[in-house]
């Protein structure tokens, strides 16, 4: 039985025992209703109606009761992981002085005429606790400065979420020992549990990536230069992996890393900053530009006619006109120019006259 398995049957053992202790409550509670309903008069008989209540309030406790107990704190406590500790403390202080506010308001309101005096103290309190929390949790980077005399916008703590894509393909330990990634890096619960799915695969493909990608997480936990935490979190309103990122990010207001071009563009869409992997590979590529002469390997011919493909070493992808007969040498080209795609730059080239292996 793996995790997920065990945790299912341990949910399913606490609400049981939820619905059976609700069905308890509920028919006692119901039991005393009806003893009062019976005790003010009636034709039935006393013990059929506390019977009949205590069997109607033992059943709606015995469905209702997992949902306002324990699956309720669990949804409280999924959505209080996921909130930033810096605005539930802002949300405090706003109540704090909404309470405070309030108060001082509710002698003068008390004193209007009935039924102003009765209403408008409650009235009150209420708009002011719920002005003063949107307003403290709405500034609270400029309150953090205020208080700390800081200068900077450090009030949210920022963290860049990793989603397998960009785990697996390893990149990131070489760009975290550049000293370029400074800020920590967070990796949710379930990127882990993908990841291993992945390594565990029957497929033999699917299994070496999820193992790299593996290798690529322990030697990350092993550098000194950066943090990275494994993110204890759930996000049950949304089934797809890279929805629950999107989603953890936004409420989180953390970054995403991805190597996934998708991915990219949809967290985009939502407000979420998103950074390609592969877009920051490529712009760190030294740019190849028209005239400039190259040494490199045809290794493989190109879609068109007589056409042929090398790479530099960077993996800029040069289409050799000219080339196919020359697959598997070493030949001095010239490049005409040169094309971003979606999935990286290209160029195009013609022959020098030397061929050099």
């Amino acid at each position: 039985m793996n995790d997920n398995q065990k945790g299912k049957v341990a949910r399913s053992s606490r609400d049981r025992v939820t619905r059976y202790i609700g069905l308890i409550v509920g028919a006692i509670f119901g039991w005393e209703i009806g003893s009062r309903v019976a005790a003010a008069g009636g034709d039935q008989p006393r013990g059929l109606v506390e019977l009949m209540f205590a069997a109607g309030f033992g059943g709606v406790a015995f469905i209702v009761a997992p949902y306002v107990t324990v699956r309720f704190f669990r949804w409280l406590r999924r959505r209080l992981a996921a909130i930033p500790a810096i605005d539930i403390v802002a949300a405090g202080v706003g109540l704090v002085l909404g309470g405070v506010l309030s108060s001082l308001l509710a002698l003068p309101t008390s004193l209007l005429p009935n039924p102003y005096g009765q209403v408008l103290p409650f009235v009150v309190a209420v708009v002011a606790c719920g002005l003063s929390v949107f307003a403290v949790v709405l500034r609270k980077t400029d309150l953090a400065s205020l208080i700390f005399r800081r200068q900077d916008a450090g009030g949210v703590e920022e963290k860049i979420l990793l989603d397998t894509s960009v785990i697996i393909d390893g990149r990131i330990v070489e760009l975290v020992r550049t000293g370029l990634v400074s800020m920590p890096l967070g990796v949710p619960r379930f990127i882990l549990q993908e990841l291993q799915g992945i390594a565990n695969s029957d497929d033999p493909a699917r299994k070496v990536r999820g193992r790299r990608g593996m290798d690529a997480l322990e030697r990350l936990q092993r550098e000194e230069r950066i943090a990275i935490e494994i993110l204890e979190v759930e996000i049950d309103e949304e089934h797809e992996v890279d929805n629950k990122l999107i989603r953890l990010a936004k409420l989180s207001r953390y970054h995403i890393l991805t190597g996934d071009q998708n991915l990219e563009r949809v967290a985009r869409m939502q407000g979420v900053n998103a950074i390609n992997i592969n877009t920051v590979s490529q712009a760190l590529r030294p740019p190849v530009v028209a005239g400039e002469e190259l040494s490199l390997e045809i290794v493989q011919p190109g879609r068109e006619n007589r056409q042929g493909i090398g790479f530099l070493d960077d993996g800029t992808l040069i289409v050799v006109e000219d080339g196919l007969n020359l697959v598997g040498r070493n030949v001095r080209v010239v490049v005409t120019r040169t094309l971003q795609t979606g999935t990286g730059r290209m160029a195009f080239a013609t022959l020098k006259d030397e061929v050099l292996a």
